[in-house]
């Protein structure tokens, strides 16, 4: 990837709304709009879809980083990659990372299995309600979880 240009053009900008022929049919583009996000400018307002998939495209082929066309566009990375397959890649080979995130599966017993009854939505076992609360008592004597008693962990 490139540094960031000082202003990044519209290419070919000769009126400010344009009809653009897409998959789903025809989309009209401010390009004034288009422009002004692309260079940071969008206070207050936010960009079509359309517009924002347009400007995308145009700062992509511009050597332009994805996190930074992301703030400028509004559109998540996640959506950046499904409009663009392939092309969204972090701009350091380490950054990458390999496969889908998972989070790990925390034994019952911790206070991480206590936390992952909650994100589940489950009331917690008796295991996971004794480590809470003996971390939690912890916490309250000194302040700090760490050193906080883990009780025998129980496999589910």
């Amino acid at each position: 990837m490139t540094s960031t240009p000082e202003w990044v053009s519209v290419p070919n900008m000769t009126l400010p709304t344009v009809w653009l022929a897409t998959a789903e049919g025809l989309v009209s583009v401010d390009l004034i709009a288009v422009e002004l996000a692309m260079n940071g400018r969008r206070k207050g307002w936010t960009l079509s879809p359309d517009e924002a998939r347009y400007a995308a495209r145009v700062m992509l082929d511009k050597g332009i980083s994805y996190s930074l066309i992301s703030t400028r566009v509004g559109a998540s990375t996640a959506t950046l990659r499904s409009w663009f397959p392939g092309e969204i890649r972090p701009t350091a080979a380490h950054l990458a990372r390999e496969g889908d995130r998972t989070l790990s599966d925390a034994a019952c017993g911790t206070v991480r299995g206590y936390r992952r009854h909650h994100r589940r939505g489950q009331t917690p076992c008796q295991p996971c309600k004794d480590a809470n609360a003996a971390a939690d008592l912890h916490y309250r004597k000194h302040g700090t979880y760490k050193g906080a008693p883990e009780p025998e962990r129980v496999a589910l």
